[in-house]
């Protein structure tokens, strides 16, 4: 008899449904993974309500199965796999390559030439909000002593911080300021404090989500309340952050990043911009001699972020502000249903 899973898939229009289908059989090369918890990311809300370009210019082919945000254990590995035995905590990456083209026979992933998004727009890999997940063994990760599974469900986005943070050669005498109270930002914190930095800000303006900031150590700046570069300016004597990391994407948040920066500060621009940004004084980039970093997921910085959560064993548990049954998911994919949420962990199976 053929094992069956619950599986959501988003069918757009702010539509979804679980459905049963067949578990998946590990192939040469694969791992199957029970899921323990799976995140809601902004793109999944997004796409759940097709009220995105991604929907709009045709990238998403409905019905598609969500979820790059996830950890579980392993339930069985396919022939050749040597890296993960059955009861392995993991997570994966939020790509997987074809395997068959020049740099995948080469062993170089990060290249492929026909690359899959998980979860996400075309050419899409069927994401994790499932009770089994099926992924290539070298697409996976071990989880570290010490991080939970819970935890583990922001590798992801962890991995996209430390995209940012990568380039910033944090030490204990560094300032940082980090824009955006959604989970990228509070992923920013992690690490920046992990890396020893004196002083880490974060500036938003939700109270719930700054506070969800400050239980990760970071020094609140409520723009309602205060002007966060007079607050950094007056806190570092003139000087400003020596490094700036961008995650909101929102109006006039790259002309304040750059007005946070010190000279010959680093900026990454983790958000993507809605709106065009036409009042920023391009000279102020060169007088300050900044280096400007965009930053996108990439392929090799999970294991980077796994690194930094091995060493130090953050708690990283308040940025998951809530959680749901897998039954109960759909509600999750909806923003107004959790306005102050930073982070929707989905659990999906009894696993810990």
């Amino acid at each position: 008899m053929t094992k069956e899973m619950k599986v959501f898939l988003s069918e757009g229009r702010s539509q979804g449904r679980i459905v049963t289908l067949p578990v998946p059989e590990v192939a040469p090369g694969t791992v199957l993974v029970k899921v323990a918890y799976c995140g809601i990311c902004g793109t999944d809300q997004d796409l759940f309500s097709g009220e995105c370009s991604f929907a709009e210019n045709g990238q998403v082919t409905y019905p598609v199965r969500l979820g790059h945000e996830w950890s579980g254990v392993v339930e069985a590995i396919g022939d050749g796999v040597t890296d993960f035995v059955p009861g392995d905590r993991v997570v994966g990456d939020n790509a997987v390559s074809c395997g068959k083209c020049s740099p995948c026979l080469a062993g170089d992933y990060a290249h492929c030439e026909h690359m899959l998004n998980v979860g996400t727009i075309d050419p899409v890999y069927d994401g994790a909000f499932c009770e089994y997940y099926i992924i290539p063994a070298h697409h996976l990760h071990h989880i570290p002593d010490g991080i939970s599974l819970k935890e583990a469900s922001l590798a992801e986005p962890l991995s996209v911080a430390y995209g940012g943070i990568k380039h910033m050669n944090i030490t204990k005498n560094s300032t940082v300021a980090v824009i955006g109270t959604g989970c990228i930002g509070m992923a920013a914190v992690v690490l920046a404090k992990c890396l020893g930095a004196r002083t880490v800000w974060m500036i938003g303006r939700n109270e719930s989500k700054l506070a969800a900031a400050h239980a990760l150590g970071a020094e609140i700046i409520n723009v309602k309340e205060c002007d966060a570069i007079q607050t950094v300016m007056a806190a570092t004597e003139g000087r400003g952050a020596d490094f700036v990391l961008e995650c909101s994407g929102a109006r006039e948040t790259f002309k304040q990043a750059i007005d946070l920066a010190a000279f010959r500060a680093t900026v990454a621009l983790i958000g993507f911009y809605e709106h065009r940004e036409n009042d920023v004084n391009v000279d102020t980039m060169v007088a300050k001699a900044l280096t400007l970093i965009g930053v996108m997921g990439e392929m090799g910085n999970m294991a980077g972020a796994l690194n930094i959560l091995a060493e130090h064993k953050p708690d990283l548990l308040p940025i998951i502000t809530d959680e749901l049954t897998f039954d109960e998911c759909i509600v999750g994919f909806t923003r107004k249903n959790y306005p102050n949420a930073v982070k929707i962990a989905v659990k999906i199976g009894e696993v810990e």
